[in-house]
């Protein structure tokens, strides 16, 4: 089977991570997969080699006419039998590809949680109508979905996402550092709440903060919140207990390397992240929103808190820098039980196939 996997870039964010290992595992079950990308974004473009997946960047489509006139011609010279669109605007495209090529059979894929009904959704769910199969990633979104659209729910499957469970997971030897770090790993941006985490940091006593927060996340794209978060340290007086870094292919290692892990964000899909840290035995401080709550038990792996109260952010923190060295193990292992439990290859593989096959 001929199976195309469509989005806006290779970038390094949580969707196009999802995507090349959705690329991968399609690969090893012997389907014919390439990735279609139009911005030269190639974060990730170095797994894709390694797999041997063909990556096809589409030049000059920039403007979003020639783009969409530019995949259309794609889809009809390639004619996959199978599309899967990842993110908002390939989306939409893929939507209009699907209208001039009605033969191939087109899934669509929702990898946030939308906060409200605004004019480019009421477009993007006018033209799922054309789509096989709508994917959300979070429950949460599948619940929104039916509420503002429920005529698309005979076309949606939930299908949460994945972690390789072998490359995150518990070293064996682990051990809490002397001070310890507590790990962040999303962009570093408004809706990200890095400004929400550094207020919270300002509330805690100096007598405190013996731990050091390291957030990798910086992005160009974003410099002036950037800037603003540089100053917002420096003027709570924190700079001696967050760092915030560059993004890096080596994330992996930085979970095995930190002794906690917190995502303030205000919403979100189904985080990569909380799924990786759990998975490499992290117990986790995030968000009471959305779907966290189905990876984060709260005072069994983690804590829970309100993004929008640098008060319950920083009581969050405290409290699982308070856990001895038992309640510390046993937060470890359940972390690790959940991702197990729901998060494997194998499961993420099996939903795919049973919609590509039921299309």
């Amino acid at each position: 089977m001929r199976i195309v996997l469509f989005t806006d870039s290779l970038g390094a964010g949580g969707a196009q991570r999802q995507l090349v290992g959705l690329a991968k595992l399609l690969k090893d079950a012997g389907e014919d997969v390439t990735v279609l990308t139009y911005h030269c974004d190639e974060f990730y473009a170095p797994f894709l080699d390694e797999n041997g997946i063909r990556y096809v960047l589409l030049n000059d489509a920039q403007r979003a006419l020639k783009r969409i006139v530019k995949v259309c011609r794609y889809v009809r010279h390639e004619k996959p039998d199978v599309l899967i669109a990842y993110q908002e605007v390939p989306s939409l495209i893929a939507c209009i590809a699907k209208i001039f090529n009605p033969e191939i059979k087109l899934i669509v894929s929702e990898r946030n949680t939308t906060q409200k009904i605004d004019k480019v959704l009421k477009i993007r769910f006018f033209l799922y109508r054309w789509a096989d199969a709508i994917v959300p990633n979070s429950y949460s979104q599948e619940k929104f979905i039916k509420r503002y659209c429920p005529k698309l729910m005979d076309k949606v499957t939930t299908i949460t996402n994945f972690v390789d469970i072998s490359k995150f997971c518990v070293p064996q030897d682990k051990k809490r550092s002397a001070k310890p770090i507590i790990m962040v790993a999303a962009t570093i941006f408004n809706s990200k709440n890095t400004l929400g985490l550094i207020e919270a940091l300002g509330r805690i006593p100096v007598s405190e903060r013996n731990f050091i927060v390291k957030w990798y996340g910086y992005s160009e794209r974003f410099e002036d919140y950037y800037n603003q978060c540089v100053r917002k340290i420096e003027s709570c007086g924190v700079g001696d207990c967050i760092q915030l870094l560059p993004k890096t292919l080596n994330i992996s290692e930085c979970y095995q390397q930190a002794d906690y892990f917190c995502l303030p964000s205000f919403f979100e899909g189904t985080p990569n992240v909380i799924c990786e840290a759990i998975s490499s035995g992290l117990p986790v401080l995030c968000s009471d929103v959305c779907d966290n709550a189905i990876y984060v038990h709260e005072g069994e792996n983690g804590f829970l808190f309100n993004p929008n109260s640098s008060a319950s952010i920083a009581e969050a923190i405290q409290r699982i820098l308070l856990l001895d060295e038992n309640q510390y193990m046993k937060f470890s292992l359940k972390s690790r039980e959940i991702a197990e439990e729901k998060l494997a290859e194998d499961i993420f593989l099996s939903k795919y196939r049973e919609v590509i096959d039921r299309l």
